[in-house]
């Protein structure tokens, strides 16, 4: 254990921990460095490494609520693992990052062996990464009754001995800077997207629909589960709209998996359609400059400022060429996300819907029904835009917006 001195500096201290195994090499171009690696268990590092004095080089302080107990998702998820899956936390955490003064030597036994580690200056040496982890785990163990239940859960130690002093801060910087795998990347790990990506195969616009962090796409598969939301019947109705997809995308990733979990699931009954969402959200697109032009006064939508740097207009030579990717066409103006948003939501009172017998389908057909209500959804649009100065993409947040739009195709389905 570590002490402290009655002026307050941390004594130099040698830890003597049990781990799995023990490798160390060299690292490159910094000639007297080094790291070694190893596993040790959750247990061994609550009972013999006590790092609570060795946190000065790390530059993430684990987030602590009111009353003093850790919060984020990063926490939650590492005390689902200890609780329900500990042998899990090997290949699930990328473990703890320790700057140490000295690797001493590793007495190997039949099962692993004992490694001696010193650290001696907190502003060189200590838990660089990975502040979370052990916050989390220790914290976890002071809710047991004994830590048998953690004994299956390995930590990675990433160790290293000889950096330089100056380069302590670059590195931890760098370290902390890793970006978490979001939750659309993990799901189509899982294969949670086959049923889309069978739907959309072959069709328009399906290359453009990237499925995980990295791929190459005009379209993150988040816009193509926000469109395959609107038309859910049983998540939303005349009254309920849904406006909360807009800028909650976890929550919406949540109702995607939650709704395809369940039986009968409303996601099946739609993922068929999900092309057709996708090109009417286009058909819609492509129609909206010349109902805008209809109204008194024309509403010129090249003329529209869109707020973004650069493309200070819908209709500026940037946008000249929008691509419509599920038309497999172009278009000269490009027409708000948030527009769009609202009026193709609106067509989710043209289903035909019973999740009970597994029915969806088009009261009447998309290329009917879109001639005769376009000029009233855009009439909302404009109106919002121009009378309460709500900025286009923002138009998706509104919920009366939604239900404004509702209501046209509603009452047009109606009177037909």
């Amino acid at each position: 254990m570590a002490s402290v001195s009655r002026k307050g500096q941390v004594s130099p201290v040698e830890f003597n921990i049990h781990v799995d195994d023990f490798r160390v090499h060299r690292i490159p171009g910094l000639a007297e460095a080094k790291v070694g690696s190893c596993y040790i268990r959750a247990s061994e590092l609550v009972n013999h490494l006590d790092l609570d004095d060795w946190l000065d080089v790390n530059p993430r302080v684990p987030t602590r609520s009111a009353k003093e107990v850790l919060t984020g998702h990063v926490v939650k998820g590492i005390r689902e693992t200890l609780q329900d899956a500990p042998e899990d936390f090997a290949i699930k955490n990328q473990g703890l990052f320790l700057l140490v003064e000295s690797i001493g030597e590793y007495e190997r036994s039949k099962h692993g062996g004992k490694l001696r580690i010193r650290v001696s200056d907190p502003v060189s040496h200590g838990l660089c990464n990975g502040g979370h982890s052990y916050a989390a785990i220790r914290e976890y163990a002071e809710g047991l009754d004994s830590l048998d239940s953690i004994d299956d859960a390995w930590v990675r130690l990433h160790v290293f001995e000889g950096i330089d002093p100056e380069k302590v801060s670059v590195m931890a910087e760098g370290l902390n800077r890793s970006k978490q795998v979001d939750d659309p990347s993990l799901m189509n790990l899982q294969r949670r997207f086959d049923d889309i990506k069978a739907a959309l195969e072959k069709k328009p616009g399906a290359s453009e629909i990237a499925y995980h962090q990295g791929e190459d796409g005009s379209y993150y598969v988040t816009d193509v589960i926000r469109a395959v939301m609107f038309f859910n019947c049983d998540r939303y109705d005349s009254r309920k709209h849904p406006s909360s997809l807009y800028r909650q995308q976890k929550q919406m990733i949540g109702y995607f998996r939650s709704d395809s979990d369940a039986s009968p699931s409303p996601i099946d009954l739609i993922v068929p359609h999900t092309h057709e969402i996708l090109e009417l959200m286009d058909k819609i697109a492509k129609a909206t400059p010349t109902a805008a032009k209809t109204l008194k006064p024309p509403f010129e939508i090249g003329r529209m400022s869109t707020g973004k740097k650069g493309k200070a207009r819908a209709g500026s030579p940037e946008n000249k060429n929008t691509p419509l990717y599920f038309l497999d066409d172009k278009m000269p103006v490009k027409v708000p996300s948030g527009w769009l948003m609202v009026m193709l939501a609106a067509f989710r009172a043209n289903v035909d819907w019973d999740l009970k017998n597994g029915v969806f389908k088009w009261k009447v057909p998309i290329d009917e029904l879109l001639p005769l209500v376009i000029d009233d959804l855009v009439r909302v649009c404009v109106q919002e835009y121009r009378d309460n100065r709500v900025k286009p993409d923002e138009m998706a947040r509104n919920p009366s917006v939604y239900e404004q739009c509702y209501d046209k195709v509603e009452l047009k389905l109606l009177r037909s």
